[in-house]
């Protein structure tokens, strides 16, 4: 069976969910407050999963992310910069980690040819 585009909207790398922003937000806030509120603002626009039920779970909303290439590697040096004396959110960081990971590596592929680092 195929999936309906509103069914995949979470697997689209440059797409997150609210909750994942908010948890990115409060793992890199203490290391990098600028930056974790640019995180925490995109989950204040208008999610792209617009659905009437007053009930659902708010942190299913889904947003895209517009981060410059340098503002994700931040995001991501920053979780990998978590504190392991907490294993909960170690394995929250590096989850969420992933998540940006394959954020980069779409940013990566989406450039023009002339612009993709050199592959060794």
């Amino acid at each position: 069976m195929v999936n309906t585009p509103a069914e995949n909207i979470g697997e689209e790398a440059d797409v997150f969910s609210r909750g994942s922003l908010n948890l990115t937000y409060e793992l890199i806030r203490k290391k990098d407050a600028e930056l974790a509120l640019t995180v925490r603002n995109i989950s204040h626009e208008d999610p792209i999963n617009v659905n009437s039920d007053p009930d659902k779970n708010r942190n299913s909303d889904f947003f895209r992310v517009a981060l410059d290439s340098f503002q994700v590697r931040a995001v991501v040096e920053n979780l990998m910069l978590q504190d392991d004396s907490e294993p909960g959110r170690a394995i929250l960081a590096k989850v969420l980690m992933e998540d940006w990971m394959k954020l980069a590596t779409k940013m990566i592929a989406d450039l023009p040819d002339d612009q993709k680092p050199p592959i060794h």
